[in-house]
């Protein structure tokens, strides 16, 4: 099985190698080649052109990593006569194991709903605009690739349209609106934009204290949401409903996190009424996020905020002093747009798989 759930890839169709289907050849091929390395799995259905190129990206792709294609591939098939396709073609021809056989394009769609998390959409005619269409309806994301022409644009289109009353799910406008930017040599920020549309829990957690960092850790995760979606940046402000229990769906965040972003302000080393440090109180909030974190062996990027320094090892409880090991950089308004962006680079490298 994918490690992330299935996307329905669709689009133009074609049969023929005529010149102005390349562009759309390549495109199809990247996006396959895109999901395997990311660990989606691929749904397409079983007609030549955009389905049957991502298709067979899709498993050269892993192959070519050593993955097991048929754990993460299946195709829909329709006969012939009920594809809305009549040019003579054939698809991707996938083995019987990947194949869920249907002989009717409703059960089809329903199909393709149930079963991915999301559409990717190439170009496409009216067939292809129907089911994006239905996936909307149905409140899956589509994310249309404009630039390739189509009905793919205009299913863009209409999205931007209707964004106050239907945006997708864990983007923001700004997120969305990168899809228009023409790809070169990747799928540019396809696969990020996938996750942060399915997220199911966050992967980023943001460890502060209110009363010092507050308001920097409020900026700061602005920042990340706009990168990689409101469902994968979790701050206890935001994070947390009324009734719950704050410790555990705490340590629920950090265990599902990969990476914790440690802001340290001036009052880091705050004392309480008796004039201890709280970060010897075993109960304090701000101890137990790092040291779970700690512990979780979870990705670490410390943050020092304005002109709040690191306190010596010998100042810090001792299952906190691996905290001082980790490069700290600095950030105030002067620097903030730079150090934000270093530290948005850095948690991508942690989250982003390899394309090797």
């Amino acid at each position: 099985m994918p490690a992330y759930p299935y996307i329905l890839v669709v689009g133009t169709t074609f049969s023929l190698p005529l010149p102005w289907y390349r562009p759309f050849r390549r495109l199809a091929d990247m996006v396959g080649r895109e999901l395997a390395r990311s660990g989606f799995g691929l749904i397409t259905g079983n007609t030549p052109g955009v389905d049957s190129v991502a298709a067979r990206a899709f498993w050269a792709e892993c192959l070519r990593r050593g993955l097991a294609p048929g754990s993460g591939y299946l195709q829909l098939w329709l006969p012939h006569f009920q594809r809305g396709y009549f040019l003579p073609g054939e698809g991707f021809a996938a083995p019987a194991e990947c194949t869920v056989r249907l002989s009717d394009y409703d059960d089809w769609i329903e199909q393709a709903i149930g079963r991915a998390g999301a559409a990717v959409m190439i170009g496409g005619r009216s067939g292809s605009l129907a089911i994006a269409r239905r996936f909307i309806d149905a409140g899956k994301p589509v994310l249309p690739i404009p630039f390739a022409g189509g009905e793919s644009r205009e299913v863009f289109h209409e999205i931007l349209r209707t964004w106050g009353e239907a945006p997708v799910p864990g983007l923001s406008q700004t997120q969305f609106l990168s899809l228009a930017v023409p790809w070169i040599n990747s799928t540019g920020p396809l696969a990020r934009l996938l996750l942060g549309t399915l997220a199911g829990q966050a992967d980023i957690f943001i460890s502060y204290r209110r009363a010092d960092t507050g308001m920097a850790a409020g900026r700061l995760r602005d920042d990340l949401i706009e990168h990689f979606g409101a469902r994968r940046v979790f701050m206890d402000l935001h994070g947390i409903d009324p009734s719950a229990d704050w410790r555990e769906t705490i340590g629920g965040a950090i265990a599902a996190s990969k990476v914790g972003v440690v802001l340290i302000g001036r009052g880091f080393m705050a004392a309480d009424a008796q004039g201890r440090p709280r970060l010897w109180d075993e109960g304090d909030v701000l101890r137990f996020e790092i040291e779970s974190l700690l512990a979780g062996q979870k990705r670490i990027l410390p943050v020092l905020v304005d002109d709040a320094q690191l306190p010596p090892e010998d100042a810090l409880p001792e299952a906190l002093r691996p905290l001082l090991r980790y490069q700290t950089p600095r950030i105030d308004n002067a620097n903030w747009q730079a150090v934000s962006a270093a530290v948005v680079r850095a948690i991508d490298a942690v989250l982003t798989p390899s394309s090797g």
